[in-house]
């Protein structure tokens, strides 16, 4: 009895950790489905949350169990982002679609995602430049802030604008963890412009993560090229 209930123990522990996360990429799923109106009204965040729930089928077939299960929680929190900007954009999504056929027809271009691998949801501007970012860092260096006074008053002369202010970072860290620092960066630039007189109500901020890279290399200058905030009009 003695040995047995060491024995015992032990299997537990090993069915406590480890294994496939089935119950979160199963989550994942259901969250994805759960936003097929984005597909539609939020095209650029329903593809990133498939994205990463494509990663995370793949990690968990390669055995990398920690990391899926990071990557399926990602995918869980941008499918219900994806989800609230939809049913923000519903309305005019929608309207859109009227108008389209009331001219004879859907234009079914405004519900297509062609967006390269470094694009956003937006259109991007020459007057709106992109900042970088030190490593593991969600603070505005001085060449930043400099970037981003010129940003300011090309806000300021085009008050009509609606701006998504999308953070970027490089593929180092966990999906979970580089959504999150993501954020920070796409908010330290929105609470900046704030200062510099910005009006914020038409300052969207979102984070990618390291879904949408700049460039895809493994390398110190596209790491930095990729630690970045970016700007693009709706």
């Amino acid at each position: 009895m003695r040995r047995i209930l060491p024995l015992m123990l032990m299997s537990l522990a090993l069915a406590a950790c480890g294994g496939p996360p089935t119950k979160t990429l199963t989550e994942a799923q259901t969250a994805i489905n759960g936003a097929i109106l984005a597909k539609k009204c939020a095209p650029e965040d329903y593809a990133a949350a498939e994205r990463m729930y494509a990663k995370a089928q793949t990690l968990s077939a390669q055995g990398k169990y920690d990391e899926a299960e990071k990557a399926g929680e990602a995918a869980k929190k941008l499918a219900e982002k994806a989800r609230q900007k939809a049913e923000e954009r519903r309305t005019e999504c929608f309207a859109r679609k009227d108008d389209g056929a009331n001219n004879g027809g859907t234009d079914i271009e405004q519900f297509i995602d062609r967006s390269d691998p470094g694009a956003g949801g937006g259109v991007q501007v020459d007057g709106l430049k992109t900042i970088y970012y030190d490593f593991n860092a969600a603070e505005l260096t001085e060449e930043s802030k400099q970037t981003m006074a010129r940003n300011a008053a090309w806000l300021n002369a085009n008050p009509d604008a609606r701006v998504i202010v999308e953070g970027h970072c490089d593929s180092r860290g966990s999906a979970e963890y580089n959504l999150a620092l993501g954020e920070k960066r796409a908010l330290s630039a929105r609470a900046y412009l704030k200062q510099l007189g910005a009006d914020v109500g038409r300052l969207e901020a979102v984070s990618y993560g390291e879904e949408r890279p700049a460039e895809y290399g493994e390398d110190e200058g596209s790491y930095a090229r990729n630690r970045r905030v970016e700007f693009s009009v709706r």
